[in-house]
Parts: structure tokens; C-alpha cells; sequence
């Protein structure tokens, strides 16, 4: 388990602005504590960005950590979240739900929820960011998704959350489950793109990852 460190990031909250999902009613705490350090089974993505920063919170859906992802700008260049890679072994011509609990608190921004991407030999074949729905303003607790199909040469999962914007986004209680394949899903691809990579680079490296996810509640740092 690797060391990090421990220390209090505290976001302040504007609460006067719009809020969304029903939530005129919710009364939010002035300020949070993110206490920075990637909960165990996670690894970071977006890289290390001065605006953001990414740990747990006690403000939690249930039990007591959920993640959270604290910003101070609105550039969409600008990300973090985390993330977690798996085997697509057993998820091959299969559908995907990724479902969370989240709650935003004075977000703006443009890529805000969570992430789910599907990538094959040397190709992505599957991609969902919520930038076509991103989560914004403020939203007391409440479940969304990201749903792909996984084609039968699918070699990596990739999953997690994320945020580009400013504002305070809490994560809690995900699910990675395999559903039956009605309906629509989420990708936002309109065909396989180019990784840039080739696919024994790719297979190499979805050789190592588990098959199996883990902490996704967050629950160990």
C-alpha cells in the first residue's frame, strides 16, 4: 500500500448559485475537509493538477468515507479523478452498467461524473465521460450511469470518476454489473478510434490487470 499524504483540503462553497435534480431543499455544510491520498485500488487520472485535488470525505452516501473531487477552475483542459483497469475477460459480449451515488455541491464546469471505456485491440471501442450530461450545480445524493457493450475481442476495462470544473463532486457506493442488453447505452463514440498503440501493446498490458474491481465504495484509504 503505498504511503500518501495526509493532509486537509477545505472548499469553500457558494451556495447562492442554481441547483439541479430537485435539490432547492438540501442544506449543504458552508465548507468541506478533503482529506488528499487516492483510496486503496485507485490510481489517479488526469495527472497531478494544482487546481484539483482528489481524496475522501466524510460527507459519505454510506459508511463513512466517499470519494471526493475538490476544484478551483472551469478549463476543460484541465481534469482529475481516479480510475481502476480490469481484464475484459469475462465482461466480453456483455453489457455494462457502472451506477454510482454522487452529489454535487456548487459545480461548474464542463466533464463532470463518472467514466467507463472499453478499449480492444489498438482500438477504443467504447467511451463515456458524461460530458454530454455532466453534473452540475447542486445535487443532494443520487444514483447515475454509464452503460457499454463490450464486443467479444474487448482486451481493457477502464473505469472510474472524474471532474473538470470547479466546485466540490462526491462519489459513494459504485457498482460494475453486467445487465441484460436493452435499450440504449451511453457510448459516445461513432465508431472505433485509434489508441495509437498496437495490440500486442495493448493485450501486454490488460494481461496483468485483475478481472475483478475493488473499494468501490471507498471505504479503504
Amino acid at each position: 500500500m503505498m504511503l500518501r499524504t495526509r493532509c486537509a483540503f477545505v472548499v469553500a462553497m457558494a451556495l447562492a448559485g442554481s441547483a439541479s435534480c430537485g435539490s432547492d431543499n438540501v442544506t449543504e455544510p458552508s465548507i468541506l475537509t478533503i482529506e488528499a491520498g487516492i483510496p486503496t485500488g485507485w490510481v489517479l487520472v488526469g495527472g497531478r493538477q494544482a487546481t484539483y485535488v482528489v481524496g475522501t470525505d466524510t460527507h459519505a452516501h454510506s459508511g463513512r468515507y466517499a470519494l471526493s473531487i475538490g476544484g478551483t477552475d472551469t478549463s476543460v483542459l484541465r481534469f482529475n479523478g481516479v480510475g481502476q483497469y480490469l481484464r475484459a475477460d469475462p465482461y466480453r459480449g456483455k453489457r455494462l452498467r457502472l451506477r454510482a451515488w454522487v452529489r454535487q455541491i456548487g459545480i461548474r464546469g464542463s466533464d463532470v461524473g463518472l467514466w467507463l471505456r472499453i478499449d480492444g485491440p489498438g482500438v477504443m471501442q467504447g467511451f463515456d465521460n458524461f460530458s454530454s450530461r455532466p453534473l452540475l450545480g447542486t445535487a443532494d445524493w443520487h444514483q447515475v450511469e454509464s452503460i457499454l457493450d463490450v464486443p467479444r475481442d474487448a482486451l481493457e476495462i477502464l473505469f472510474g470518476a472524474l471532474m473538470s470544473g470547479k466546485g466540490t463532486f462526491l462519489v459513494d457506493d459504485m457498482t460494475l454489473d453486467v445487465i441484460p442488453a436493452t435499450g440504449p447505452t451511453t457510448n459516445q463514440l461513432l465508431g472505433y478510434q485509434d489508441l495509437g498503440v498496437d495490440s500486442l501493446t495493448v493485450a501486454n498490458a490488460a494481461a496483468g490487470r485483475p478481472t475483478v474491481p475493488t473499494n468501490l465504495n471507498f471505504e479503504s484509504k
